[in-house]
C-alpha cells in the first residue's frame, strides 16, 4: 500500500488533492473502486470526474476537482506505478527437492529452482533468478540475476540471457535453426554451433522459439519485448527495444532494428532488414532480402508503404461503379456503332 504523496514521488508528477489517500491497486476508469489508482489522457479525461478511482493520472490540463497526480505522459507513469505497486508474487528461494542441479552448476544468492528442474552441468544462474517448475537449464548456459522463468521453459547448452529477463511458459531458447542442403537424393542437416544471446530486461511471451545461429549468434538485444508464439531464425538479431507482436515469424539472418514494431501475424523473409524505428503493420508479408525503411509504416502482402496501400484499396473500391461506368459506355458505343451501319 502506498500513498498518493509517494506515488507523485516515484513517477515524478505533482499531487493536487489530498496526497495522504491510500493507494492499493489498480484499475481501469470505467471499473476502478475505492484505493485504486487509475490514468486518463485524450478523450478518456472527460471520465475522470466519475470514476471511482481514488487517484487518477492525468496530464497538465484543467484540474478535475478531485485528486489527482499531473504527470508528462500519463500511460508510462502508470507502468511504472503498477509494477511498484503490484510487483509479481514468487516463491522463496531454495531447491525444490525433486530438482536436480549438477554439482558443478552455480547458484547465485536468493534463486528459486522449481520442482522436477533440471540444471546441468557448468550452468550458471545469477542472484535473485526464479525457475518455476519443469524448466531445463542446458550445460555451460549463463543466467543473469533476477530473471524470471515460468514453467517448462528451455534453455539449451551453451546459451546465455541477461539480467532481468522474463520468459513466459514454454519459451525455447537455443534450438537448432532451419539450416539443411539438399545433395541431390536428400536434406542433409548443416549442425548449428552458434548462440542465441539473450540481452538484459528482455520479455519474451509463452511458446515462443529462439533458434541457435548457425554460425555466429542470435541476437536479441536489450529491452527487447516479444510476444506469445512468435519465432526467430537463426543468426536473426533484434535491436533494443524492438517490439514484436503474436504469431510472427522471422527467417534466418534478418534484423529487425532498434525500437522498431512488428505487428502480428508477420512473416519476414531471410536477409531481410527493418531499420530503426521501422514499423510493419500486422499480416505483412516481406520477401527475401529486402528493406523496411524508417520513417513511415508498411503493410500488406509484399508489404508497401500504408500510404500506397490506402490509394491502392481506394481504386478497389472504386472497381464496381467504374466496371458499370464502362458498361454504359460500351453500350452507348455499341448503339452508335449500330447507327451508323443502318
Amino acid at each position: 500500500m502506498k500513498t498518493v504523496q509517494q506515488i507523485a514521488d516515484r513517477v515524478g508528477g505533482r499531487v493536487h488533492g489530498d496526497g495522504t489517500l491510500e493507494i492499493r491497486t489498480i484499475g481501469s476508469l470505467d471499473r476502478a473502486a475505492q484505493g485504486a489508482l487509475a490514468y486518463a489522457e485524450g478523450k478518456h479525461l472527460a471520465k475522470v470526474d466519475a470514476t471511482a478511482a481514488t487517484c487518477v493520472l492525468i496530464p497538465d490540463v484543467e484540474i478535475p476537482d478531485r485528486t489527482v497526480i499531473v504527470v508528462d505522459r500519463p500511460r508510462v507513469a502508470f507502468a511504472r506505478a503498477a509494477q511498484w505497486l503490484l510487483p509479481p508474487r514468487l516463491p522463496a528461494p531454495g531447491v525444490h527437492e525433486t530438482a536436480l542441479v549438477a554439482p558443478d552448476a552455480t547458484l547465485g544468492p536468493d534463486v528459486s529452482v522449481g520442482a522436477w528442474t533440471l540444471v546441468e552441468a557448468g550452468a550458471a544462474v545469477g542472484a535473485g533468478t526464479v525457475i518455476y517448475p519443469g524448466g531445463y537449464i542446458g550445460a555451460g548456459s549463463s543466467i543473469g540475476a533476477n530473471c524470471i522463468l515460468y514453467p517448462r521453459v528451455t534453455l539449451y547448452p551453451g546459451n546465455s540471457i541477461g539480467d532481468r529477463v522474463i520468459l513466459h511458459a514454454g519459451v525455447v531458447i537455443g534450438s537448432d535453426g532451419f539450416g539443411f542442403v539438399f545433395d541431390g537424393e536428400r536434406q542433409i542437416k548443416v549442425p548449428q554451433v552458434g548462440g542465441a544471446q539473450i540481452g538484459d530486461d528482455v520479455e519474451i511471451g509463452a511458446n515462443a522459439c529462439i533458434d541457435r545461429g548457425a554460425l555466429d549468434e542470435t541476437i536479441v538485444a536489450a529491452g527487447v519485448k516479444i510476444d506469445n508464439l512468435c519465432h526467430l531464425g537463426h543468426n536473426v538479431r533484434i535491436g533494443d527495444h524492438a517490439v514484436i507482436s503474436a504469431q510472427t515469424g522471422i527467417a534466418g539472418s534478418s534484423t529487425v532494428g532498434r525500437e522498431a514494431i512488428i505487428g502480428g501475424q508477420v512473416g519476414i523473409a531471410d536477409y531481410c532488414r527493418i531499420d530503426d524505428h521501422g514499423i510493419v503493420g500486422a499480416q505483412c508479408g516481406i520477401p527475401s532480402r529486402k528493406r523496411v525503411p524508417a520513417g513511415q509504416p508498411f503493410w500488406g502482402t509484399p508489404a508497401r508503404p500504408l500510404k500506397d496501400i490506402k490509394k491502392q484499396q481506394g481504386y478497389l473500391h472504386r472497381l464496381p461503379r467504374m466496371a458499370a461506368e464502362v458498361a454504359s459506355l460500351r453500350a452507348e458505343l455499341d448503339a452508335l456503332k449500330a447507327k451508323l451501319d443502318e
